[in-house]
């Protein structure tokens, strides 16, 4: 906040307590995340027009690309989720209301990229609001060629003129304005000589028709795309169709300085919201009033979350993706909170696990040090060329040699060279790269301006042991451990950061978050001294 306004705001109420507030603020007790890089806006259209050339790049000059934008989902029959843009659509235009498609033709005469945006509608914006106007769609986008959506489908009869049959039919996708909707244009006239090169190439059975077309039925969102080539396949329209999936998971793999500074400013608001969860996260308070800390500073950013969030106290943080947050937090628990923000539709991912009472026990403390150590490990082997997961010099199998040789000190394994026994408490994948969605496209081989997790924990839950396969060798595994488990069970650490790929050592974006143990009781000691005389900022 201003410093004028906190002041005056401090005359008229009689208060010092917005003065002691500017006064925490300014000695750095609060985060408070910034507005956003510049680049966000000032590089847009230049960053979706690389992009899109990319693309055409991959596909040449006998490809179309055809990507639709998400359809809104409905639940309780009357009511739309929050919309929000399909991956790839979004990556190539910018564009975040439904109703779009996009068409890329790199071997027409000038034409090369469309937009397809629905009419204006007055009577559907009068229940739902504003749709963009071309004008809208060209400064958003970068994209000159802003088409009425009711023209896709005979603009592709006339690139296609085998599949004219279905792509008129009724109900195909993309054809209405709706209930309100002006006239729709006519067909232009140049359509023909324009495209002529690559009706040529469908004619003679050589052109091809890239979408987004994963394998049913794990992509639920595609069924509209799965339809539409399943017609295309049967007419014999000649086209190949290909899955555009694996080229965008090449493209987006490695980010633009544009993208890294918004994932940057994604952990920014991240970190300010958990400054707030440090300050508050006192013994009594539940943990969906945590989780409301993170939601109200994600809002208040321009932000939301990026996958739902997660508060676990107690022993609930040795469940991996724990998501009820009903409990209340107990003295002596260990809080571990994953959660953070999407913001623009890019998502970062960060964990912490802090005491309750502001101080790790004993038992607490050297399961969090491991954990921390063995991270420290990974990200150390976070290098171009460097693998995720692999071999000896890769970022699981360096947290790997941690973890067995601390475990195996602690009573917790048995042999200091089986991976297999570290899997019992360590049963997930180390990191995974973050992106449009919060699981992002990654490689084996890690490159520069990729972006990606490490995230190592350790999870004792209270009915681990008895859930192990009934065999000899686990039998005295059991035996063996116990003693040490009992002294552990019911805790759970996970430590995550988010880790930039540079070509020399790695850049943690959110290294400004507490997570060193020591750092963690001393934040926590400052910020709840600040909380009791000064306001949340």
């Amino acid at each position: 906040m201003d410093r004028r306004i906190l002041l005056v705001a401090a005359l008229c109420a009689g208060s010092l307590a917005p003065v002691r507030a500017l006064e925490a603020a300014d000695a750095g007790t609060w985060r408070v995340a910034p507005p956003p890089p510049a680049s966000w806006e000032s590089d847009r259209v230049t960053d979706l027009a690389n992009r899109r050339k990319a693309v055409m790049d991959q596909i040449g000059e006998k490809g179309i690309l055809l990507l639709y934008a998400a359809e809104p989902r409905n639940y309780a029959g009357d009511v739309d989720w929050p919309y929000r843009q399909e991956n790839d659509f979004f990556y190539l235009t910018g564009i975040t209301q439904p109703g779009g498609a996009l068409v890329l033709v790199p071997g027409a005469a000038r034409i090369h990229e469309i937009l397809f945006l629905p009419p204006s509608n007055p009577a559907q914006e009068s229940w739902t609001g504003h749709l963009l106007v071309p004008a809208e769609g060209r400064s958003i986008s970068g994209i000159q060629e802003v088409w009425d959506a009711r023209l896709l489908n005979p603009f592709l009869a006339g690139l296609v003129p085998r599949a004219r049959g279905i792509l008129t039919a009724p109900g195909t996708p993309a054809e209405g304005g709706g209930r309100g909707a002006p006239a729709a244009p006519p067909v232009p006239a140049e359509w023909a000589q324009e495209f002529q090169k690559v009706t040529d190439a469908a004619v003679k059975q050589e052109a091809q028709l890239y979408m987004i077309l994963p394998v049913l039925p794990a992509a639920v969102e595609y069924h509209r795309e799965q339809e539409f080539a399943a017609k295309l396949a049967a007419t014999g329209a000649g086209l190949a169709l290909k899955d555009a999936t694996p080229l965008f998971a090449a493209l987006r793999r490695v980010k633009s300085p544009r993208e890294i500074d918004i994932l940057q400013h994604a952990v920014e608001i991240t970190e300010e919201a958990f400054t707030r969860a440090y300050a508050v996260a006192v013994p009594g308070t539940w943990e969906y009033e945590i989780q409301a800390q993170f939601e109200f500073t994600f809002l208040r950013r321009n932000a939301h979350w990026g996958y739902p969030c997660i508060v676990a106290s107690g022993r609930n943080a040795t469940t991996l993706h724990y998501e009820t947050n009903k409990d209340r937090m107990a003295d002596g628990d260990l809080l571990l909170m994953d959660d953070a923000a999407e913001f623009d539709g890019y998502s970062v991912d960060v964990t912490r696990t802090i005491p309750v009472s502001g101080k790790y026990s004993k038992e607490q403390a050297e399961i969090y040090r491991l954990v921390w150590e063995a991270q420290q490990a990974g990200i150390r082997m976070a290098l171009p060329g460097r693998t995720s997961a692999g071999p000896a010099d890769s970022i699981t199998a360096a947290a790997n040699k941690v973890f067995r040789e601390g475990l195996f000190k602690l009573g917790l394994i048995t042999d200091a060279a089986s991976d297999r026994q570290v899997h019992i408490w360590f049963n997930h994948g180390i990191g995974h790269g973050i992106g449009l969605n919060v699981h992002d496209p990654g490689g084996r081989e890690l490159q520069p301006g990729m972006v990606i997790t490490v995230e190592p924990g350790l999870y004792f839950r209270p009915d681990a042991l008895d859930n192990l396969p009934k065999t000899e060798e686990n039998e005295k595994f059991i035996a063996a451990v116990r003693p040490a488990f009992e002294k552990y069970k019911g805790i759970g650490v996970r430590i995550e950061d988010d880790v930039l790929i540079t070509t020399g050592e790695p850049k943690v974006l959110s290294r400004a978050i507490p997570s060193r143990l020591e750092d963690v009781e001393a934040a926590i000691a400052q910020l709840r001294k600040a909380v009791k005389t000064s306001p949340l900022p």
